[in-house]
């Protein structure tokens, strides 16, 4: 065995126009797995009263550049198709953040308290693909997380089954 195999060369971590434009690091593939996972449970068993937009490119009042959530959850209304939004200035009621191999909790928090939170969103849900938790943030303080059973966000009366999403 040579010694490059046994001690590869450090890996040097590159910002991508993806993750400057988002202010995120470029999904993983577990990350995209559970982005879609999670919208479809969602979008089939809530679509009737609400709307699930994925990567949408917030601007909030308090965010010093743009964020952009795994998922945002809005109230049901109808859909502009010939008029497009390319940044939305209306704060959702729940934000989803998956976290992905590069990032760490207290980032992700951060950006909960000190964005999400103070524009008026109502519930943050951390997703850690790692140990297939879901914790949901209030702007109290308080977390709930989950690692079985059914996740349920008393903010929007939405509840989701574990097993659906980590399966």
């Amino acid at each position: 065995m040579l010694k490059e195999d046994v001690f590869p060369e450090a890996y040097t971590a590159i910002e991508t126009d993806y993750e400057t434009e988002r202010n995120k690091p470029m999904p993983s593939y577990n990350h995209s797995l559970l982005q879609l996972k999670l919208g479809a449970v969602l979008i089939n068993k809530y679509s009737d009263k609400y709307q699930f937009h994925s990567e949408l490119d917030l601007e909030l009042p308090n965010a010093q550049r743009p964020t952009v959530p795994d998922i945002c959850i809005y109230p049901k209304k109808q859909t502009d198709w010939v008029n497009d939004i390319l940044r939305v200035k209306e704060s959702p009621i729940t934000t989803i953040e998956i976290l992905s191999p590069m990032q760490n909790i207290e980032e992700v928090k951060n950006k909960i308290f000190n964005n999400y939170f103070p524009a008026g969103v109502k519930s943050a849900w951390l997703v850690i693909p790692s140990i297939q938790t879901i914790s949901i943030y209030t702007p109290d303080g308080q977390i709930s997380t989950f690692a079985s059973g059914t996740i349920h966000d008393v903010t929007n009366g939405i509840s989701v089954e574990l097993k659906e999403v980590f399966y």
